[in-house]
């Protein structure tokens, strides 16, 4: 899995940044300030392009009975089976994941899809088995973000 991504300033437009109020998600790795993302942070959302745009939506549901999936994550396998609608595909924005302690790269994004519920469009990030090197860096993690266009 993946708990948090970080992408440079550069990587947002400023309607967004203003419009999701996003200056307290900025942190400094090394002196170059970037946008982080986690799972832990209130409100949990993450940056998607999706429908032709970049936005920013809420992140996956942390309520254990209701309509949406628990979680941030939902399992490439479990989208192709059809259990999951309506749901349409996106992409993650973000150079950095991080997971279980440790930092990784990205080269283009984490694929990911966008489920319309009553309450508005909500984003999850794809899963599929973890590669062995994956599960090494990450503590045996099982599962890890579908990347677009990279193998790790």
């Amino acid at each position: 899995m993946c708990t948090g991504i970080a992408l440079p300033l550069s990587d947002l437009p400023v309607a967004v940044v203003q419009r999701h109020r996003l200056a307290e998600r900025v942190y400094d790795r090394e002196g170059r300030p970037e946008y982080q993302f986690h799972w832990w942070a209130t409100p949990t959302m993450l940056p998607v392009r999706w429908d032709g745009k970049l936005d920013i939506l809420p992140w996956g549901s942390k309520a254990r009975r209701g309509p949406l999936p628990y979680g941030g994550w939902v399992s490439r396998e479990h989208v192709a089976d059809g259990s999951l609608r309506p749901v349409e595909a996106g992409v993650v924005p973000a150079v950095l994941g991080f997971h279980k302690g440790t930092w990784f790269l990205i080269a283009e994004g984490i694929k990911a899809v966008v489920v319309r519920a009553v309450s508005g469009p909500v984003v999850y990030m794809l899963t599929a088995p973890a590669s062995n090197y994956y599960r090494n860096m990450t503590e045996q993690s099982p599962r890890m973000p579908v990347f677009v266009n990279q193998t790790i």
